[in-house]
């Protein structure tokens, strides 16, 4: 014997008309074995046999002005923009405004802080100009010379060897 899955959750979209072929093929074997769900289908078809024998309701007096003016009142409004209505959904969450207020409140205090520590002076590295102008030479050895004296001079201050003029 096989076990078939109850088929009560699919029982509301199988009498709606909502469910596929397949599952509608499943749905009417199930029932065909199982009393259980065969007694959950008669309720739910009982059900809706009542709620269709009730009498339509009738709205208030007045209702249908009311609303057709609501409508136009707000077909006569200029339309907001998406992000507006994203951001006014995303604000209204609690730990998000905590976090903002936090993070406003970290940034209104630890700036002045660290302005007055210090933290914002600009660097002043110490130039070196003998190194400066021999990193320059270094660099610049590997191109062509126009004379002899700044050959000489690079090789014999920097350990270079000669090289013959190009």
């Amino acid at each position: 014997m096989t076990r078939t899955r109850h088929v009560s959750d699919d029982l509301s979209a199988y009498i709606d008309g909502a469910l596929g072929v397949r599952e509608v093929e499943r749905v009417k074997a199930h029932l065909d074995v199982c009393p259980g769900c065969q007694q959950e289908y008669q309720g739910l078809q009982a059900v809706q046999r009542l709620l269709r024998s009730l009498p339509d309701p009738t709205p208030q007096a007045g209702f249908l002005d009311r609303m057709h003016w609501r409508l136009l009142r707000e077909a006569s409004q200029p339309a907001r923009p998406r992000w507006l209505d994203t951001l006014r959904e995303t604000w209204s969450i609690r730990p998000f405004r905590l976090a903002v207020v936090a993070g406003g409140l970290a940034l209104v205090l630890g700036l002045p802080v660290a302005w007055m520590s210090g933290q914002f002076t600009p660097r002043q590295a110490p130039l070196d100009a003998e190194d400066y102008v021999r990193h320059h030479i270094v660099l610049s050895s590997d191109r062509p010379l126009v004379d002899e004296a700044t050959t000489t001079f690079v090789s014999y201050d920097f350990g270079i060897p000669d090289q013959p003029p190009r």
